[in-house]
C-alpha cells in the first residue's frame, strides 16, 4: 500500500471514531473524552476490603496452631530465628496483608462449630511490639472450597479466600518440614 492509501485508511478510521463518539454523546449527554480515555474509579463490586491491617515491621513473633501442633518464630534484630529461610516469614506477613474479606457473615456463637471455628481448625497469632496481638482463626472451607471461614479474635466471622489456608500450610511447612503431612 502506498502512503496515500495509508492516509486514506487513517482518515476513514478517524471519521468512524468521531461518528461513534458523536453517537455515544447523543445517548449520554454527560459523556466526555476524559470519561472515555481517563482513569476510572473501581466499581463498588471491585473494591477490596482487606481482612487484616498491620505494619509487618512491628510483628515480633508469628505463632501458628493446628490441633495439638504449635509453631513459633520470633524476630531477633532484623531477622527471624527458628526458621531455615527467614524471608519466608516476611513473605507470609506480606501475603496475610493481601487477604481480602470476601463477605461478612452473620454467625452467632452457637453456629461457630458449624463453620469449623469452635474450636478453630487453625490459628494464626501475630504478636506486635507495643500493641495487642492479631489473632486469626481459620475454620472450614466453604462448600465450593473457594474460601475459608475466618474469625478475627473473638469478633466477627467472615469468608476469606482459600489463600488464607494455603498461606498457613506453607508457613507451617517452612517452620517444620513434617507439618504438611499432619
Amino acid at each position: 500500500m502506498s502512503w496515500r492509501g495509508t492516509v486514506v485508511l487513517a482518515l476513514a478510521v478517524l471519521a468512524a471514531g468521531l461518528y461513534l463518539y458523536r453517537d455515544l454523546v447523543a445517548a449520554n449527554a454527560d459523556l466526555s473524552w476524559e470519561s472515555i480515555i481517563g482513569p476510572r474509579e473501581a466499581p463498588p463490586g471491585e473494591l477490596v476490603t482487606h481482612l487484616l491491617s498491620f505494619d509487618p515491621a512491628t510483628v515480633t513473633a508469628v505463632h501458628l496452631r493446628r490441633g495439638e501442633r504449635d509453631w513459633r518464630v520470633e524476630r531477633r534484630g532484623n531477622s527471624w530465628s527458628g526458621i531455615e529461610r527467614p524471608s519466608d516469614v516476611d513473605d507470609f506477613l506480606t501475603n496475610m496483608l493481601g487477604l481480602a474479606e470476601v463477605m461478612p457473615l452473620d454467625v452467632t456463637s452457637d453456629e461457630l462449630a458449624a463453620h469449623g471455628l469452635d474450636p478453630p481448625e487453625a490459628m494464626v497469632e501475630l504478636e506486635r511490639d507495643g500493641q495487642p496481638p492479631i489473632v486469626l482463626s481459620l475454620g472450614r472451607n466453604n462448600p465450593p472450597s473457594t474460601g475459608v471461614y475466618a474469625q478475627l479474635g473473638s469478633g466477627r466471622v467472615v469468608l476469606t479466600g482459600a489463600l488464607a489456608r494455603w498461606e498457613f500450610e506453607k508457613m507451617a511447612r517452612a517452620l517444620s518440614p513434617t507439618a504438611g503431612a499432619q
